[in-house]
């Protein structure tokens, strides 16, 4: 159920692995769909960055100059790289596949089926693939004003001159950074700490970055109230150190995090209910389970935002239905920020602070050193990898340039259980951002004792080295 991007990636899997499936479009597009969002904000990002580096071309030998910005234009660019992706949902294709799919209006009717219009559906297993619609805080005024949300902010076409976005997660600081670089004074109110979640050593450095490019950030912040205007918008921010900010913006954009919202489909009659203290999250279990034996969720539903990661626990889902378990065990996705230095992530925050248990080491490299990101002009920068007493790796986690890559670099070595001294071996082009990869496993190689045979071995060798002199 649900015919947005997760929806159908789950269904071709599930036709892959020899399913019967049925794919409902409820005839309305799927909010927050990921690979549309990202591929739009990927390309409103770029138009940014080039602005960026007009203004900063001086610092490459260049006269630098303040770029004229058509956001109609940039907008069009964008739209234009998305609609070019839409051919691969389409429904001739996915018919194609083997897939049937129905639409029209989606309800349950009890625990064993549901209405697709006014069709009748009673499947052995459903999966609730469905959007999810921003979570809208409770601040007063804020219902009296128009504001943007992810979405829809993507398809705005006119300059902003104050923009408050309201959120501190990784699409929230995206859409911040580009709309600054593209003209637009910004003001980041995160609603408490700024990525939360992530090694505060790495997001200090990343909002270090962002600030020095003219974001304002109001970390530990919350929005209090909305006080519209004839002319702007008038905001209260309770700060960190107990004192009020006053803001006067000319738009607002909530990006504060997704909520599931299944009113719609009567998921009463299902009998499933929101896990107790999780919100809008259905999920009862690992693997996507609810209150309803037949049914299961993913996506929002099952509490993951992040595209790569919902993607991964759906596909996992499905084999778990279909072939009884996952063909892998599910393992943690990369947490990626979209800025500009991007900051990654893998593993958890307390994995990063210090070691936690006996034999666990912390190495780390600054990425200021690596000579790609010298020539790039980066100013900032850091790894840092734990372990584990064999070598193997815990967590990771990186700010600056490449740090996607390397994040994926290490998302591969955990998978494949590579301990971190074996990647001091990469060979690879110089200069290269992945080098700071190799100073990590050298680090790890240098740390790590080598069996006692081989220390006794190399003493021995000196020893004869002595006395034939």
């Amino acid at each position: 159920m649900g015919a947005g991007a997760l929806g159908i990636a789950v269904a071709r899997h599930a036709r892959a692995l020899g399913a019967r499936v049925t794919l409902v479009d409820r005839g309305l597009p799927e909010p927050g769909d990921g690979p549309q969002q990202a591929l739009r904000l990927a390309a409103l990002q770029a138009s940014a960055a080039r602005a960026h580096a007009l203004r900063q071309a001086a610092a490459f030998g260049m006269a630098g100059v303040e770029p004229k910005i058509s956001m109609k234009a940039v907008q069009e660019r964008a739209a234009a790289l998305a609609a070019d992706q839409a051919p691969a949902t389409d429904r001739n294709r996915l018919a194609a596949l083997g897939i049937e799919v129905v639409g029209g209006a989606t309800r349950f009717v009890d625990r064993n089926s549901l209405m697709v219009g006014d069709r009748q559906i009673r499947p052995r297993n459903m999966v609730l693939a469905v959007g999810a619609s921003p979570i809208v805080p409770a601040v007063p005024g804020l219902e009296q004003i128009n504001y943007f949300t992810p979405d829809t902010i993507l398809g705005n076409s006119r300059k902003l001159t104050h923009l408050l976005v309201v959120g501190g997660g990784a699409s929230a600081l995206g859409l911040a950074q580009a709309f600054a670089r593209l003209g637009s004074a910004v003001t980041l109110v995160p609603q408490g700490t700024l990525l939360a979640g992530c090694d505060p050593e790495l997001v200090s450095i990343l909002a270090r970055s962002l600030a020095a490019e003219g974001l304002r950030i109001l970390d530990g912040a919350r929005l209090s109230e909305i006080i519209p205007r004839a002319q702007g918008i008038g905001a209260v921010a309770n700060l960190a150190d107990g004192q009020q900010a006053v803001l006067d913006v000319s738009h607002v954009l909530l990006a504060a995090g997704n909520g599931a919202d299944l009113d719609a489909l009567d998921v009463a009659a299902a009998r499933l209910r929101p896990s107790e203290g999780q919100g809008s999250h259905y999920a009862r279990g690992p693997l996507g389970e609810t209150g309803n034996r037949r049914v299961r969720v993913v996506g929002t539903a099952a509490g993951l935002d992040d595209w790569p990661a919902a993607l991964a626990h759906g596909r996992a889902v499905v084999e778990a239905l279909v072939l009884g378990a996952p063909v892998e065990k599910p393992v943690s996705q990369p947490v990626l920020v979209p800025t500009e230095p991007a900051l990654a992530q893998i593993g958890g925050p307390a994995g990063l602070g210090g070691p936690a248990r006996a034999g666990q080491k912390l190495l780390r490299t600054s990425l200021v050193e690596n000579e790609q990101a010298r020539a790039m002009g980066s100013a900032e920068g850091l790894a840092k990898v734990m372990t584990a007493a064999d070598g193997k790796i815990l967590a990771a986690g990186f700010v600056g340039p490449g740090a996607a890559e390397m994040a994926a670099f290490m998302t591969l070595a955990m998978e494949k259980n590579i301990a971190l001294d074996r990647l001091a071996r990469l060979s690879l082009p110089r200069p290269s951002l992945l080098a700071a990869v190799v100073a990590l496993g050298e680090a790890a190689a240098a740390a790590r004792p080598g069996p006692p045979g081989n220390r006794r071995l190399a003493a021995a060798r000196q020893l004869l080295s002595f006395w034939r002199r």
